[in-house]
């Protein structure tokens, strides 16, 4: 799972280095864009999985689950999003400067919050939704799991929440429509899971066919949207697994700030998009691309590192690490 979450990191940084609309014409882009989050939601749904075992299941109440899942997300998003709501609502004057200008008053303060979080920050509540509808009934199907009834239930779920995501209407609220539509991905992590074992074994003795198949599904973009992102992630197991025993153990612990990136990946990308670019528009668009690239993944890398090594020393330093996802 270290490569998977890497490699769905540098998806989500690669997503985000555009600096005109030309760069969404683009195939990479429209690629990644095609199952990056859904894949980031797999994961979230594999380590719901693993990180609550039967025994620890039933040792957990909700409201301390998602009490820790508050902190864990709600906490950096409204620290992450006010400061990015107040920089483009306070200090940035040329609208010209911003994709999504916004104003510095109460109602934008509360839209920006609740209903429309700045950039790519809805991924976080909207995975505390999917926390709050997915663990009380996970619990109750695995606690009370007798004679396979737990397969059949998920796969009930499943369907049913394919079935909500197409007819209930728009809810902004929280991000509750994003969070239906993405919890089929998120429950199909927690089936990965429980039958990895299987699932790996099966997907390792024929890498060369599912991953040559699947890839090729997948950067065709040529299927409807779920079905392209399952075949994108198809594809990234198969990559991850063929690729893991290759992986040294410094990627475990840059994989561990993975979260860190991105929480901090907006600003040197923004900083590129919105004040370099323009500043130097006669400079070709795909050079401050990849270096917006470089800047979203290596700064808040090595911002971090930094931070784990002080924070050794000083551990005071732990309660501002949550607001960044340390």
């Amino acid at each position: 799972m270290v490569l998977l979450t890497l490699f769905a990191m540098t998806l989500v940084v690669i997503g985000h280095s555009d600096i005109t609309s030309d760069f969404k014409d683009l195939w990479i882009y429209r690629w990644v864009y095609s199952f990056h989050m859904p894949l980031f939601f797999f994961i979230s749904g594999f380590l719901f999985c693993y990180t609550m075992p039967f025994e620890r299941l039933k040792a957990t109440g909700v409201n301390n689950f998602l009490r820790r899942k508050a902190v864990r997300l709600l906490i950096p998003f409204l620290f992450i999003n006010t400061v990015i709501y107040i920089v483009k609502s306070s200090f940035i004057a040329d609208s010209s400067l911003m994709q999504h200008p916004v104003s510095f008053n109460l109602e934008s303060t509360i839209d920006a919050t609740f209903f429309h979080p700045m950039g790519f920050m809805w991924f976080l509540p909207a995975l505390f939704s999917i926390f709050l509808m997915v663990y009380p009934l996970f619990k109750v199907l695995k606690v009370n799991d007798e004679g396979g009834g737990y397969l059949l239930s998920m796969i009930m779920t499943l369907l049913l929440v394919i079935a909500l995501d197409i007819i209930l209407p728009e809810i902004s609220f929280m991000q509750i429509s994003s969070a239906i539509h993405y919890l089929t991905f998120f429950l199909i992590g927690i089936l990965y899971c429980e039958y990895k074992p299987s699932i790996d074994k099966f997907l390792t003795k024929y890498w060369i066919f599912f991953g040559s198949i699947f890839l090729i599904l997948s950067v065709s973009l040529i299927l409807p949207k779920s079905i392209s992102a399952l075949c994108g992630i198809i594809f990234s197991v198969v990559f991850s697994l063929i690729l893991e025993k290759y992986c040294p153990d410094k990627f475990v612990k840059i994989s561990g700030l993975c979260y860190v990136v991105f929480l901090l990946s907006y600003f040197p990308q923004m900083f590129i998009r919105g004040f370099v670019a323009h500043k130097y528009p006669e400079v070709n668009q795909y050079i401050f691309s990849g270096i917006s690239f470089l800047m979203g993944l290596f700064v808040p890398i090595c911002f971090g590192l930094i931070f784990l090594k002080l924070k050794n020393k000083y551990n005071r330093l732990g309660k501002i690490g949550l607001l960044i996802g340390l």
